[in-house]
């Protein structure tokens, strides 16, 4: 198997051969860039929240090269909570999901369904301005979904779920929105890999946390040429770390690589197509573990099990990026 040194990283659509620092964004005196690329970094997470309603419980954070995606579920403080919000503060109490569109890409004019009542599409209006920049809203009983352009050609979309009043979920989601601002140093992915197939085109990033849970980064690599952008299943490999603890289970081997712990595990006759998980990550995180995810029609361009076990053993935490608790994103 051919490997190249490569750091998660992309421009233009090609793999970044060295690491390097994230780029500064032109102006953001407002808050948000007034400049925006019809194709995202995908190495970059630049969308950040100054404003939540209440504590987190989960989140996670997707980049492909039209939009980024920012989820969040959380809970009302004790003080927050008030019999007509009727939640309590140990539960899922409300929910955002961002999307945060490249130049060109069309994310506002997205009609919601109402849940609650079926509607196939959802009436909005024009509302009052979001950093200045025009922005309409739709309502259905339980969610409001808020568009706006926040820089020129290049537009925003949140939904807000919750089951406060219907007061209490207007000033939310413009709270929501007038708190959104583009990081100055976009924030990088955690990690990088040092053994991936030669030609990988890295697709799409995820990052994932938990209050309760494990830390979780990572990256998706197209490893093989496809016919079109809709074929399925692609040539797709995952890698990435995660402070989710080495299991064991009866489907797992326990294997060794390099002198570190390890454990795989692969699809009945499908060649390397499993997870492969190894631990003693290089760094200073004792609770990182390193993981690699190959889908059956990317077996060809690992190899046999020995190169994908290398491949995860490969995964490196990028410096200054060694604690967890630094990593997360909103």
């Amino acid at each position: 198997m051919t490997v190249v040194v490569a750091v998660v990283a992309v421009v233009a659509g090609l793999t970044v051969r060295a690491t390097r620092r994230a780029s500064k964004t032109d102006d953001i005196s407002s808050g948000l860039t007034t400049s925006v690329p019809v194709r995202f970094d995908l190495g970059h997470q630049l969308l950040h929240l100054g404003y939540l309603p209440g504590p987190v419980l989960d989140a996670t954070y997707t980049t492909e090269p039209g939009v980024h995606r920012l989820e969040v579920y959380g809970s009302f403080d004790g003080a927050s909570t008030t019999e007509e919000d009727d939640t309590s503060s140990d539960e899922t109490a409300w929910h955002v999901e961002i999307w945060m569109a490249a130049r060109g890409a069309d994310v506002h004019s997205f009609v919601p369904v109402d849940e609650d009542s079926g509607k196939e599409g959802i009436p909005r209006e024009r509302v009052k301005p979001v950093h200045g920049r025009p922005a309409f809203q739709s309502m259905s009983d339980q969610n409001r979904v808020l568009a706006w352009e926040y820089a020129p050609d290049a537009w925003m979309r949140m939904r807000l779920g919750t089951v406060s009043t219907a007061e209490r979920r207007d000033e939310m989601t413009r709270q929501v929105a007038e708190g959104v601002r583009w990081n100055t140093t976009p924030r990088t992915l955690p990690f990088q890999v040092v053994g991936l197939p030669d030609g990988a085109v890295l697709e799409s990033t995820y990052r994932r946390w938990e209050a309760d849970g494990p830390v979780t980064a990572s990256a998706d690599y197209l490893v093989a040429p496809v016919k079109d952008i809709h074929e399925y299943p692609r040539p797709v490999i995952q890698v990435g770390v995660s402070t989710k603890s080495l299991f064991r289970t009866r489907d797992n081997d326990r294997v060794t690589v390099s002198g570190r712990s390890a454990t795989a595990f692969e699809s009945r006759g499908i060649g390397t197509s499993g997870v492969y998980r190894v631990a003693q990550l290089p760094g200073g995180c004792a609770e990182c573990v390193a993981e690699l995810f190959i889908a059956r029609s990317a077996t060809a361009a690992v190899g046999d099990r020995d190169d994908a076990l290398k491949l995860a053993a490969s995964i490196r935490l990028v410096e200054g990026h060694e604690d967890p608790a630094q990593w997360r994103f909103w």
